[in-house]
């Protein structure tokens, strides 16, 4: 069943809010905020959002896919992108079908390519010091430890 609305409902609002959602892919939660500096009602956001839904505007599954695709392409690991989207709301199982779906080479490689060219600008007294900034650089990223490990035993620290 659509959602309909009463001619005084602002057809102009709903029309900041489909082009606010057809910009770019929109989480609930950017919507909500939207609708709030728009001043709308918090009575009457939930038929907002259905409609917006109902007229594929607002996807969240596209969303999470799009976030998290998009993330690993700036070099983001899983748990900043994870972290990232728990502040957005997004649910767990959501996120982490997504995060699932990484290619594990790509993805070891993505750690190992990244790790490689940060270690030639990395300035230490010790072989031990350059190590610990490379590992405190990729966790900043958002890699787990184990694949940092793995990522950078083969390189030499000289």
């Amino acid at each position: 069943m659509l959602v309909t609305f009463n001619a005084a409902m602002e057809a102009e609002l709903y029309e900041k809010l489909t082009r606010f959602c057809a910009y770019r892919d929109r989480c609930k939660s950017e919507v909500v905020t939207k609708m709030n500096a728009l001043k709308l009602e918090k009575d009457e956001q939930p038929a907002y959002l259905k409609k917006l839904q109902e007229e594929n505007y607002l996807n969240e599954d596209r969303f999470v896919k799009a976030f998290v695709n998009g993330h690993l392409r700036k070099k983001w690991g899983k748990v900043k992108i994870k972290s990232a989207l728990m502040r957005k709301g997004i649910k767990a199982e959501q996120m982490q079908k997504y995060l699932d779906a990484v290619v594990e080479e790509d993805y070891t490689e993505k750690i190992l390519k990244l790790a490689t060219a940060k270690m030639r600008t990395i300035k230490g007294k010790s072989n031990n010091e350059k190590r610990m900034k490379l590992i405190k650089f990729l966790m900043g990223k958002g890699y787990e430890m184990p694949k940092i490990l793995a990522a950078i035993k083969p390189l030499k620290f000289d």
